[in-house]
């Protein structure tokens, strides 16, 4: 899955929690529209709108960020902030038309409309716009689109982005290696304007696929020219986009100019207006806090602004009303292992007995999320915010008589010992655990801790059913969020049985539940609906496997002299979609 840059942060990201990979309603404005926008700043305004809407052209966009990004190369990139700069410098055949708001849409980008596809959804086709250029001018072909997508299969040179969908969805030889070793992959066909993939396997959902990054069109062989091909290309990467970066030094600085090649005609997404965008890199949360008070810089793009800035946020009006809490296509939960706690009753009532507050405190307070009772985050088919199988109180702090009729159901009236898991270093992780700890003690359920350093903690430790069991661990720190906002792109990797791996499994409890696994097969079919989706969520629930304790939030803050200016729900975790920001001065 996408890992949000967050995951690093002390409160809502610390190494305990580090995910293996924000906005809410469909009400008020998507990203590339400013009819619903407002001029009225408030907290929270940016959450659905589009807040000072303007046209006007021009200025300096003067961005934060604590890390990099891994690479700026569009298929090594796997951060969700990243695939929000990501906006600035790449177009796909598809585009995220509207990214705020709980239901993102999709249209062509590069090419004239969505994906033409066959009745069983393993051959599709786009024809490309004319007059798209890339920033060097050359026109950009449907062979450049098929190369960008070959060079996926080199993951011996280009690795670390989503690579495994494109893997496993187009077909191809066993033995094809990619462009550098194997030439052209003849199951991408091309004309002089179209393009059609033949897949393994039906998949409903490839036109989300070819919205990310990953699938952007990289000139065919030259790539960023002599010195910069292959592992290379991320230093200088050649633009599709309304921006292109002009320098780089990598862990420091990042300038993006217009890229005069690309016209607003050939574009149906982006309205770009700054001229130059700098984005600037310091690993101190307190120095970014105090450029964005002073108004010397604009935004923070990676994780939520630090404490200082937080607490000034929250207690001034002023800075109040320029900043979001935005809700995060994410969810945080434990998941109980069936194969250490068999019994069904058992598992229902460590859901009853957890004090999901004391948790959510733990992980820095509902500035950071709001309790769930299912696992479902927003823009995901079957999100119901007010869903719970598993009630835990209207204060959330569980239900302890449910609890205790669960473990007499299961046998085990004065409750049972188990291990719950995190993995370290880690500030956030103890406090977790010792909240766990109290909360299931009220009950008879005695946890101990046991650790995993982060390297390998989701993969060969809790990510191995194996380790899972000879361990005894019981509970473990999980979270998730989609790589795209379809039911299957939430739901595959961490509930089909078809998932389950010996090592590095996503499917933690190693789900195998049939009704579960037909949604997903006839989701690949398109044959899935919304409401499919929520009965998969309720069937996982009835399983137990899955303790939902909130549904993620990020605070970000934006300077009042920014225009045109709202929250990427689509691919940026909630942080403001930066491409179509103005200046007014």
């Amino acid at each position: 899955m996408r890992r949000p840059r967050m995951m690093a942060a002390v409160a809502l990201l610390a190494a305990s929690t580090a995910l293996l990979t924000g906005c809410t309603s469909t009400k008020g404005g998507g990203g590339t529209t400013t009819s619903s926008g407002t001029s009225n700043a408030a907290f929270g305004a940016a959450i659905n709108n589009v807040v000072n809407p303007s046209t006007k052209q021009g200025g300096t966009l003067k961005l934060l960020a604590q890390g990099d990004c891994e690479s700026w190369d569009p298929a090594r990139t796997y951060l969700g902030w990243c695939w929000n700069m990501q906006r600035l410098v790449s177009r796909g055949l598809v585009g995220f038309s509207k990214v705020n708001g709980s239901k993102p849409e999709i249209v062509g980008d590069l090419a004239t409309s969505l994906g033409k596809h066959n009745a069983d959804f393993t051959e599709w086709t786009y024809t490309l716009r004319p007059g798209i250029k890339f920033s060097t001018g050359k026109a950009i072909t449907p062979q450049d689109v098929k190369y960008g997508i070959e060079r996926i299969f080199a993951t011996d040179v280009i690795n670390g982005g989503p690579a495994s969908y494109y893997l496993t969805q187009i077909a191809h030889p066993k033995n094809y290696l990619g462009p550098y070793k194997s030439g052209d992959l003849n199951t991408i066909t091309t004309t002089s304007d179209s393009i059609t993939f033949k897949l393994s396997s039906p998949f409903a959902d490839f036109d989300y696929l070819m919205a990310l990054p990953a699938a952007s069109p990289v000139p065919y062989k030259t790539e960023g020219g002599t010195g910069y091909v292959g592992a290379t290309y991320g230093k200088k990467p050649v633009a599709s986009g309304p921006f292109v970066i002009s320098s780089y030094t990598q862990n420091k600085s990042v300038t993006f100019v217009r890229n005069k090649y690309w016209t607003q005609s050939s574009d149906p997404i982006r309205k770009p207006l700054a001229k130059e965008i700098d984005l600037t890199i310091d690993s101190s949360p307190a120095d970014i806090d105090q450029k964005l008070k002073s108004g010397t810089y604009d935004a923070k793009m990676d994780i939520d602004i630090g404490s200082a800035l937080q607490t000034s946020v929250l207690t001034n009006a002023n800075l109040k009303k320029n900043a979001d809490d935005a809700p995060t296509p994410f969810n945080r939960f434990f998941t109980i292992y069936p194969s250490v706690i068999p019994n069904q009753h058992c598992r229902a009532a460590i859901e009853y007995a957890t004090n999901k507050a004391a948790i959510l405190q733990a992980f820095g307070g509902p500035l950071h999320g709001t309790i769930a009772g299912s696992v479902t985050p927003i823009t995901i088919p079957g999100h119901d915010a007010s869903a719970a199988l598993y009630p835990s109180g209207p204060k959330g702090t569980g239900d302890v008589a449910k609890a205790k009729q669960e473990l007499q159901a299961c046998g085990k009236p004065n409750g049972f010992s188990v291990k719950f898991a995190y993995s370290t270093p880690s500030e956030t992780g103890p406090k977790v655990f010792q909240a766990e700890q109290t909360a299931l003690a009220r009950v008879g359920i005695t946890i101990t801790s046991t650790t995993s350093a982060s390297s390998n903690y989701y993969t060969t430790f809790v990510g191995s059913p194996r380790n899972v069991k000879n361990q005894g661990i019981g509970i473990s720190i999980y979270g998730w969020g989609a790589d795209f906002p379809t039911g299957y792109g939430f739901w595959q990797a961490i509930a089909n049985g078809n998932a389950i791996l010996e090592t590095g499994n996503a499917n933690q409890p190693s789900l195998n539940d049939p009704k579960v696994n037909a949604i997903l097969k006839n989701s690949l079919a398109g044959k899935a609906t919304d409401a499919d989706f929520r009965t998969l969520d309720d069937q996982v629930m009835k399983n137990a496997v899955y303790l939902p304790i909130f549904f993620g939030k990020t605070l970000w803050y934006r300077n009042p002299r920014l225009t045109n200016i709202t929250c990427d729900n689509a691919l940026g975790f909630g942080a403001y979609d930066v491409v179509n920001v103005g200046v007014s001065g």
